[in-house]
C-alpha cells in the first residue's frame, strides 16, 4: 500500500466530475476523505496449477477476521440498493447504488494504464458508502471470464466499512441476483466496459451473501454459495449447475503455533464454495480459497507478506508424508490433518536465502510429487 493523495484525487475528480445527476456529493466525499491507492493482489484463485499429489500455497496476511463456514444472521440491519446506470454514466462505470442511504460508485479504468500491467486494471471506488476512506483505487487482474469456472468471475475488494464485489460475466448472462444474509435480494444487470461485460455491487463489510444466481434470457445458468468471512469479505469461488447438490460442509483446525514471537493458526473450511483456509495471527488474516476438485490437488502461488509468513497445503488421499525443506536449509516432516476427506497441513516459514521446497511420499515411501 502506498499513499498517493494528489494522484488519486485528480483521477477521482476527473472520473466523477461529469456525473451531474447523482445525489451524492462525490467531490466533497473525495476531498474530505483520506485517499489511498491500494495495489490489490491477484485474485486468490488465479495462477492455479495442478500436480499429482500435494500442493503448497502461501497466504499473505491483511485483515484480522475469524472465519466461519457459512452465512450467519446479520450482525446489524442494513439497506443496500443497486441502481440502473443512466445515459450520463461515466465511461468505464460498472455500478452505483447505496448502503444505508449513502452512495457508492465503481468505475473501471482501461486495462494496462497508470502503472498497471497489461494483465491488470484499476478499479476506482468512491462515495461516502466507502466508509472513512473517501475513495480508493485498487489494482486487480483484468476483468475477464477466460479462466472462470462459472458464468461470473468475482473479485472482492475492501473499501473502508464496505466490501465491493466486481465481476466479469459471460456473454449469455442476462442478469445476476444476489441474496443477502438478511433475506433481501439484489438484481444486477451487466454493463459493457472496454469490451467486457461486468457487474458490481457493494455491501457493508459485516454483511454476508447467501447465494449468487446467474440467469440467461431463458432461465437459470448456475449458482454459487460464497464463503463469508464474518465482518469480512465474501468469496465466490465455485459455481454449481441449477439443482446440483451442494457439497457437505466440514471444518477443522489444521495447525497452530508461534513464530517470530507471534501466535498463528490455520483452519480449513470445506463446503459448496470449495475449500477456504484462513490464516490468522493476532493482528492480521487472509483467506485463500480454491474450488473443490478431485485429486490431483490445486497449487496456489501467492506472495508471502505476512509476519509470521505461513504456508498451507492440500494433499491427496494417497499422500502419507510431506517433508518440507525451509529457506534456512532445515528439513522436517509436516503433520497431515484429515478434514472432509482431504488432507491438509500448514507451517511457519523460516527466514533464509534458499527456496522453500517440499516432497510428498505415499505409504510405500515412493515420491508422488515435489515442488
Amino acid at each position: 500500500m502506498r499513499i498517493d493523495e494528489r494522484d488519486l484525487h485528480e483521477r477521482l475528480e476527473a472520473a466523477f466530475e461529469s456525473i451531474g445527476p447523482r445525489p451524492a456529493p462525490v467531490d466533497q466525499a473525495v476531498r474530505g476523505g483520506r485517499m489511498i491507492r491500494i495495489r490489490r493482489r491477484a485474485a486468490l484463485a488465479a495462477g492455479v496449477a495442478v500436480v499429482a499429489a500435494a500442493a503448497v500455497f502461501s497466504v499473505p496476511a491483511l485483515l484480522h477476521r475469524t472465519a466461519a463456514p457459512a452465512p450467519t444472521s446479520p450482525a446489524r440491519s442494513y439497506t443496500v440498493t443497486v441502481q440502473a446506470l443512466g445515459p450520463g454514466a461515466q465511461p468505464g462505470e460498472i455500478g452505483t447504488g447505496t448502503i444505508n442511504g449513502q452512495h457508492w460508485w465503481v468505475v473501471a479504468d482501461r486495462p494496462g494504464v497508470d502503472g498497471a500491467s497489461a494483465t491488470q486494471q484499476d478499479i476506482i471506488i468512491a462515495g461516502p458508502a466507502a466508509g472513512a476512506i473517501g475513495g480508493n483505487i485498487s489494482i486487480v487482474p483484468v476483468l475477464s471470464t477466460a479462466h472462470s469456472p462459472g458464468p461470473v468471475s468475482f473479485t472482492a475488494i475492501p473499501s473502508g466499512t464496505a466490501q465491493i464485489q466486481v465481476g466479469a460475466v459471460r456473454a449469455d448472462v442476462w442478469y445476476v441476483t444476489v441474496r443477502l444474509d438478511d433475506g433481501s435480494v439484489l438484481t444486477v444487470h451487466p454493463v459493457t466496459v472496454y469490451g467486457t461485460r461486468a457487474v458490481a455491487f457493494a455491501l457493508p463489510l459485516d454483511a454476508g451473501i447467501a447465494d449468487v444466481v446467474a440467469y440467461s434470457r431463458h432461465g437459470e445458468i448456475g449458482y454459487a454459495v460464497p464463503f463469508n468471512q464474518p465482518r469480512g469479505l465474501a468469496w465466490v469461488v465455485s459455481w454449481l449447475r441449477p439443482g446440483q447438490r451442494q457439497a457437505a460442509r466440514a471444518s477443522g483446525r489444521i495447525a497452530s503455533g508461534k513464530a517470530g514471537g507471534l501466535a498463528w493458526s490455520a483452519t480449513a473450511y470445506l463446503g459448496p464454495w470449495g475449500i477456504c483456509i484462513p490464516i490468522l495471527d493476532p493482528q492480521l488474516a487472509e483467506v485463500a480459497c480454491v474450488p473443490s476438485v478431485p485429486a490431483p490437488v490445486v497449487v496456489l502461488n501467492l506472495d508471502q507478506n505476512g509476519t509470521p509468513e505461513i504456508a498451507a497445503g492440500i494433499a491427496a488421499a494417497s499422500v502419507a508424508r510431506v517433508v518440507v525443506t525451509q529457506p534456512d536449509g532445515s528439513t522436517a516432516e509436516v503433520r497431515l490433518v484429515a478434514i472432509g476427506g482431504r488432507k491438509f497441513f500448514a507451517f511457519a516459514v523460516r527466514s533464509g536465502a534458499r527456496r522453500l521446497r517440499w516432497v510428498a511420499y505415499d505409504s510405500a515411501g515412493n515420491v508422488v510429487a515435489s515442488s
